[in-house]
């Protein structure tokens, strides 16, 4: 069994952007576990563990849905942590635009009849950067949080999706691409 999800990422530059900001959150030194910043992704639908036979079926249905639209344009913008900053378990990146929600919801649809629930809660397209292990150093964080609430991160045309498996390691979660699918090119 495979522990996988589907996802996109964004152009490198809002990486580079990303990275800058970061740097001044973890400086904050707030008990956070911060995501490696090459492993940036939007998570589209987390699947749970798979088997190895399921990969092809699971490209087949990304592929319908993602066939039939053309290239998305996100932009990256603000701060923020869930559920909320009183209380913050991540903190993420917000991404901007109803494409992924709804490029989510059709994904959703077509893994249906492979038996992949819907998932319970809303889809809020973001980019983690990290999870919150305890509060110590969070109001310090809490202050370059507010300081870049707003901050623009940059845009991205994302042009394919990705199903991913996700090892986990104590350094953290590496990401293997187990297919890619393009979005339709042209009109």
């Amino acid at each position: 069994m495979i522990r996988a999800f589907i996802a996109v990422t964004v152009a490198k530059s809002i990486v580079e952007e990303i990275a800058k900001v970061r740097s001044a959150l973890q400086e904050a030194r707030g008990d956070i576990r911060w995501t490696r910043l090459e492993g940036l992704h939007v998570t589209l639908k987390f699947l749970g563990n798979i088997d190895r036979s399921q990969i092809e079926p699971i490209l087949g249905a990304v592929r319908n849905v993602v066939q039939e639209h053309p290239p998305l344009h996100i932009s990256a913008r603000g701060l923020g942590a869930f559920p909320n900053l009183r209380r913050p378990r991540v903190v993420w990146v917000g991404l901007q635009g109803n494409s992924l929600a709804v490029l989510s919801e059709a994904i959703e649809t077509a893994l249906l009849p492979l038996y992949f629930p819907p998932e319970d809660r809303e889809f809020t397209p973001h980019l983690t950067l990290g999870r919150v292990r305890s509060p110590r150093g969070w109001e310090r964080v809490l202050a370059v949080l507010k300081e870049h609430e707003h901050t623009d991160f940059g845009e991205s045309t994302v042009d394919h999706v990705t199903l991913y498996q996700s090892d986990l390691h104590p350094e953290g979660a590496k990401y293997i691409p187990l297919g890619t699918v393009f979005f339709r090119q042209g009109l």
